[in-house]
């Protein structure tokens, strides 16, 4: 049982509320600078009304505990991008720009605690080089008209800023010992919802929440065509990738429960356990399975798995099913999924198109985010293997790193990420199976991404680190501390 006596609310403390208001003012005033700069009057007054829910938001978590708003977030994200974001193209107003606001306001204005958890100098490595790594990305874009490239600074803020604010949050802030259950049942909630919107998607062919810009995806069978469904995210990378997280943090955190769920909770989890499954494999991505079969061998065979060994099997059995259900009666499906040459030759293309950029933009690279239109701009990088194109998309989440930041970004890059798993595998003799949750959400991630480049998607990027952040808590929170510090595991 953990320990940690601690409530966080917003603003509690003279200097801290002071911390509050000051945020609170500036953010105001730069809400009110660009509602004004806004052509359109109508927009500009849904963001200031916008705004006014955010301001009583905010004052209700100060008298509040913030965590109820956390535990909101995690439930409905997802769908907030196509109902509640505004405009539709180029939103402005974003429920997980709101969302982070309220945790930036959280991080600097809780005050100093010595309950709070102390975070290690690797945990503060991985922050000094992951800013670092920001700079550069903004560097990049030096020369390019600022209106121009108005989506890099998005992706910059929305995808790679957030995501670790969010992170940071998790690690230090969210008081999990309260909300360890709620965590479990709130995950099992997303999950159900997400495979169900999914597999309407499939049976419908309707993609229910396109998102802007969005194009869908057919595969082609023999009589018909089925849809790539993406679920309420922006595609269905993202849901595969989202499913699988969302499994492996309802496993665990049904593990340390324990005994102690009831048989409506023990319900939901094992509905939650098969819908992250389905949403996991319903878009009929390779590059998952590949990373699910290798998490299977690494946990399989362990003393103390994460997942069961009869889990394991039937995840097995379920894939060599469909496969075999593909070959016979969805032949089109079998060979675009599995056996089509198409697929392995456009990706050597691609990635000789990939090495190209990199050879002539060795340092800084092209840009955050400026891949595509640099090979488009250049007709050096028209390349071709076995009949096929590039598909002038890095389709690999470090090359895309070390093609659009350079060498520079690419170290800061991985050396970011390589503290941050550090300071997990510091720890991860007081609870192996914590451990190997952790290490599994990597692999997961870092595996699918040698496939698809998902490194700068918003809304994988903010699940992802809010995971990773609350598993790595909850092995900090095992340490055995000093008795004047009460924060572990009995």
């Amino acid at each position: 049982m953990v320990n940690d006596g601690l409530e966080l609310t917003i603003g509690r403390g003279i200097r801290s509320r002071r911390l509050f208001i000051v945020a609170a003012l500036a953010f105001s005033l730069i809400a009110l600078v660009v509602s004004i700069s806004l052509i359109s009057i109508k927009v500009a007054v849904l963001v200031m009304v916008a705004w006014t829910v955010l301001i009583w938001i905010c004052i209700y978590c100060v008298r509040r505990r913030f965590d109820w708003i956390v535990l909101t977030w995690l439930v409905v994200f997802p769908f907030c991008y196509y109902l509640f974001s505004f405009p539709r193209e180029r939103a402005v107003f974003t429920v997980d720009r709101a969302f982070l606001l309220l945790v930036l306001l959280t991080l600097v204005s809780t005050p100093r605690d010595h309950r709070l958890l102390p975070l290690g100098a690797n945990i503060r490595f991985a922050g000094y080089f992951w800013a670092a790594y920001l700079s550069v990305c903004l560097i990049s874009l030096l020369g390019h008209p600022v209106l121009d490239i108005l989506s890099s600074y998005r992706l910059i803020i929305d995808g790679m800023l957030m995501p670790a604010l969010l992170g940071l949050y998790a690690v230090k802030f969210f008081p999990i010992v309260h909300n360890l259950s709620k965590v479990h049942a709130c995950v099992c909630i997303l999950m159900i919802s997400i495979a169900i919107v999914a597999g309407t998607e499939l049976l419908s062919g309707t993609n229910l929440f396109p998102a802007p810009g969005a194009v869908e995806t057919w595969v082609q069978t023999s009589n018909a065509k089925l849809i790539r469904v993406d679920g309420p995210f922006e595609n269905s990378s993202v849901l595969c990738v989202v499913g699988t997280l969302g499994f492996l943090l309802i496993v665990y955190t049904r593990r340390l429960l324990g005994g102690s769920l009831t048989g409506s909770q023990r319900w939901l989890h094992s509905a939650g356990v098969l819908a992250a499954l389905g949403s996991a494999l319903m878009p009929m991505n390779r590059g998952l399975v590949i990373a699910l079969l290798v998490c299977a061998c690494i946990d399989y065979f362990a003393t103390d798995p994460l997942v069961s060994r009869r889990i394991w099997n039937c995840i097995l059995v379920a894939l060599l099913l469909f496969t075999v259900i593909g070959k016979l009666f969805y032949p089109g499906v079998y060979e675009n999924r599995v056996t089509s040459h198409a697929n392995f030759y456009q990706r050597i293309a691609q990635n000789l198109q990939t090495l190209e950029v990199i050879r002539d933009h060795p340092l800084i690279g092209v840009g955050f985010g400026l891949y595509h239109d640099a090979v488009l701009e250049d007709s050096r990088y028209e390349v071709r293997w076995g009949g096929f194109e590039a598909m002038n998309a890095p389709h690999n989440s470090l090359s895309a790193v070390l093609a659009e930041e350079g060498g520079v970004g690419f170290v800061l890059y991985v050396a970011a990420q390589l503290f941050f798993v550090r300071s997990m595998y510091e720890l991860r003799k007081v609870n192996r199976v914590g451990w190997r949750a952790f290490l599994y959400c990597i692999l997961v991630y870092t595996i699918f991404g040698f496939d698809v480049d998902i490194g700068y998607y918003s809304d994988l990027n903010l699940f992802y680190m809010f995971v990773l952040g609350i598993i790595l808590q909850i092995q900090l929170r095992m340490l055995p501390r000093e008795p004047s510090n009460v924060f572990c595991y009995r």
